[in-house]
């Protein structure tokens, strides 16, 4: 328990750091009000929650009105988009960075609100209009100031912490032993978080973690189990006693074994658990993913970017401050000097691409994956992850080559593919960049 005085002290700190905030990023930063004005979308592909329709889309006072009769006559103004797919906007619950603003590298408080509000208008231009920015603890505390101030671009639904407990590095296993869990962290994280903490994502196998689990699951957290060594049989114990997600599954923890289906077959087995995957085709070669879906029904798994600031950057070779080196190639992988993965460079949007193209998929269910599925599970689909009456407006104008042509958000326009580039230019001079 803290005293006073410790409090006091706690609470000054938290109202110097908000002063800090300077004029050169709230300019940037606009409210978001929701539009009360009466608009149609007409379409002849408008993907519903309860089927792709065409007709006029109504939009009031931001939410989804009704969808109308093709020929009925509107009495306010119409966006043409019978050239494009009106899609519910895409949710993205695993997200460290896009266009070179990362949630990875601290810059400082006032600094890091700005690169987060920042950040949010750039993965607006990838489709997403809710996100999870997945922030190392230094920068939570940024993520929720940043949500408050509702800067325009995709809307902060809740906040991630990959980590900081975390067993496993690449799929050979190593990394360093894991420092014990602490309650004194998880009480940091949910504080600096302020109410927006929705996903922990934790190694089950750490010392002390089952407290900091308890903690986090009585506040309302989903938590999921992520870099991982635990095999099967400690893989479902974990899952049985709470944890309901696997991380970027397949990745980073255990891989199915004829003698024993380790980690990866927990997740694909358990029946309380829904299943993060990278679609990208790299991640996961398309021929697992095809298996992990006969396995499991595809409406228990959430598609996720898990990108980085290297998300539409450049291909070419990045030599970062600290001096190791990313290699971004032209299929979207981001490689280190070792050859091993490192994030992706491949948004949400592209993995429904890979299901519908590579395997196939209905789109449909695809897009499902990315959007109502998720808002499912983390308890948002009153209003967020379809198309439906008396739902926020959320949705996408997509191209039938994948592209994104404007974004909306609550009904109003958060993004237009007009608009000019939204790559952080410095990205590229501090990362020393060197084109392929």
């Amino acid at each position: 328990m803290q005293s006073t005085e410790e409090c006091t002290i706690l609470l000054s700190k938290v109202a110097v750091r908000r002063k800090l905030m300077t004029n050169q990023f709230q300019k940037a930063v606009h409210t978001r009000v929701i539009y009360t004005d009466l608009f149609y979308i007409r379409s002849d592909r408008i993907y519903m929650e309860d089927g792709c329709c065409s007709g006029l889309l109504r939009i009031r006072h931001g939410r989804v009105d009704a969808l109308l009769p093709a020929e009925q006559i509107p009495d306010g103004p119409v966006i043409d988009a019978r050239d494009a797919r009106v899609i519910p906007g895409i949710i993205d619950t695993h997200n460290h960075g896009i266009c070179g603003w990362s949630l990875e590298h601290p810059r400082g408080f006032a600094q890091d609100v700005e690169t987060v509000c920042r950040y949010v208008k750039a993965c607006a231009s990838q489709g997403i209009t809710g996100v999870f920015p997945t922030a190392v603890p230094a920068m939570i505390s940024a993520c929720a100031q940043a949500a408050a101030l509702h800067p325009v671009g995709a809307e902060i639904c809740g906040i991630h912490s990959e980590g900081p407990w975390l067993a496993r590095s690449g799929e050979g296993g190593s990394m360093p032993p894991c420092a014990p869990a602490d309650m004194n962290t998880a009480y940091s994280l949910w504080e600096d978080a302020r109410g927006l903490l929705r996903l922990v994502s934790l190694a089950p196998e750490t010392p002390g973690v089952w407290p900091v689990v308890d903690f986090f699951l009585s506040h309302g957290v989903t938590v999921g189990a992520a870099h991982s060594n635990n095999r099967y049989a400690a893989a479902m114990a974990a899952y049985d006693r709470g944890i309901s997600v696997s991380t970027h599954t397949g990745n980073v923890m255990t891989g199915i074994h004829h003698r024993d289906i380790g980690g990866l077959g927990a997740a694909l087995t358990h029946p309380d658990v829904e299943c993060e995957v990278i679609c990208d085709g790299q991640h996961i070669c398309p021929e697992m993913l095809r298996l992990y879906f006969t396995i499991k029904s595809p409406s228990r798994f959430l598609i996720i970017s898990d990108s980085t600031a290297f998300c539409g950057t450049p291909p070419g070779y990045y030599t970062l401050p600290n001096g190791e080196t990313r290699h971004v190639t032209s299929d979207g992988q981001i490689l280190t000097s070792g050859g091993r993965r490192c994030g992706s460079a491949r948004p949400a949007l592209f993995g429904i691409r890979t299901l519908t193209e590579k395997l196939h998929m209905p789109f449909e269910t695809a897009l499902r994956m990315a959007t109502l599925q998720p808002a499912r599970k983390y308890g948002l689909a009153s209003r967020k992850g379809s198309l439906a009456p008396g739902k926020d407006a959320d949705f996408v104008l997509l191209g039938d080559d994948y592209q994104v042509l404007a974004t909306y958000v609550a009904g109003r326009r958060v993004y237009d593919r007009s608009e000019s580039a939204l790559l952080r230019s410095e990205f590229l001079t501090e990362r020393l960049f060197t084109p392929a």
